[in-house]
């Protein structure tokens, strides 16, 4: 078995091999679904280090290792894609491709996958078991996950682990709960329709941007009056678009937001309450309209025991394990929930003084490296420690 001592000594041999490897994907992002360098580059260094992997798509890339002994087949999601954000942050490795960065970390993510590959492929005999680290595309609403599944290279996974770096809590601090981490996620189209004609005559029209005008305030009651004071919920209608000049009326309005939900009970409610008002606003406008309710993931919400695993890792590192807070953002992680159990840890990159307290999604986003190897070593314990006992 991997004791602390071994795996530290790894994690800080390893330091600027990781370093390095975060840099390079950091200056050439690529974003969902096309992260074809990204994965070449990947390939590249598992090949190097002699480390078998398959790869059922060509963004894709799933690593697979073994332990000296039979034991449980545990997953690692590291997800692969960047953002269609401009970098701002100045530094000296910063995004080469204009209008795309690493703006949430998952750069820092692919580098840790290949540390622990690393590790686990150079101590066999610390290990039983099985390790399949998943280089996932598209996570960033995109269902990567689901197109990671539906290869059917990890049907046969027993628990999976993720980790993201946080930028909301201090640098090296680890945090794992058996609690819900994110929201159930839904992203939506409105597409209204009525009868434009000129500005002067709106008792011919039938004006659209009107009816998807009053949409946006009557869906807000959705959240403030359907929903229990006590139950979270965020409805956002974060795109506008009707009309091209003023004295012509709209003939069509296009609205697109999002729905945040915690339970499967209040997501339903919400989108039939949704469908009810779009559809009732439009007709009272003489309009109609169409809707495009689309459920991205569900709530990400860590299994107690894979939490308990990750927690005693940390504990045997040496670091004091915290709690984590439920956001309403959204993460496709939960898709690996309809194949086996999960946790989605968190590792915190937050120091000021660095510059790396930004939010995630910000053309100033940043990691601070020196949580590199700190989330490699816990990675690889908590890894190996699950195919070890998992299946006891």
């Amino acid at each position: 078995m991997f004791t602390a001592a071994l795996i530290q000594a790894e994690s800080s041999r390893l330091r600027d091999y990781v370093q390095a490897c975060y840099r390079h994907l950091h200056r050439h992002p690529e974003t969902a679904h096309f992260e074809i360098e990204t994965n070449r580059f990947i390939r590249q260094e598992l090949y190097r280090m002699g480390v078998y992997y398959e790869t059922p798509a060509e963004n894709i890339t799933i690593a697979i290792l073994k332990g000296h002994a039979p034991g449980a087949t545990v997953g690692l999601r590291c997800d692969t894609d960047a953002l269609p954000v401009q970098e701002q942050t100045g530094l000296d490795f910063a995004s080469e491709v204009p209008g795309k960065m690493h703006a949430c970390g998952h750069d820092g993510h692919t580098a840790l996958g290949l540390g622990v590959a690393q590790i686990l492929h150079d101590h066999p005999e610390c290990w039983c078991g099985t390790a399949k680290i998943i280089f996932q595309p598209a996570e960033e609403g995109e269902d990567g996950a689901g197109d990671v599944i539906r290869t059917g290279r990890v049907n046969d996974l027993d628990v999976i682990y993720g980790l993201h770096l946080w930028s909301a809590y201090p640098t090296c601090t680890l945090h794992a709960a058996p609690v819900t981490v994110s929201a159930a996620v839904n992203m939506f189209e409105v597409r209204v329709t009525g009868k434009g004609g000129h500005g002067a005559t709106p008792d011919k029209c039938a004006d659209a941007l009107v009816a998807a005008a009053e949409m946006v305030g009557a869906l807000q009651t959705i959240i403030s009056r359907r929903f229990s004071p006590m139950e979270p919920g965020v409805l956002t209608i974060g795109s506008f678009h009707a009309g091209h000049v003023g004295n012509i009326i709209a003939q069509e309005a296009v609205l697109k937001g999002t729905l945040r939900t915690l339970n499967n009970q209040t997501r339903t409610m919400a989108e039939n309450a949704m469908a009810d008002i779009i559809h009732g606003i439009a007709r009272m406008h003489g309009c109609t309209a169409e809707i495009n309710n689309r459920r991205m993931s569900d709530a990400v919400t860590n299994d107690p025991r894979a939490v308990s695993i990750a927690q005693e890792c940390g504990e045997l590192l040496g670091c004091e394990m915290h709690g984590q807070n439920t956001l309403m953002l959204g993460d496709d992680f939960s898709t690996y929930g309809s194949i086996c159990p999960y946790a989605y840890l968190q590792l915190g990159i937050a120091d000021e003084q660095k510059q790396s307290h930004y939010a995630h999604h910000n053309g100033h986003f940043r990691i601070d490296e020196d949580a590199l190897p700190l989330g490699v070593a816990w990675l690889a314990m908590t890894v190996a420690k699950a195919a070890e006992n998992w299946n006891k």
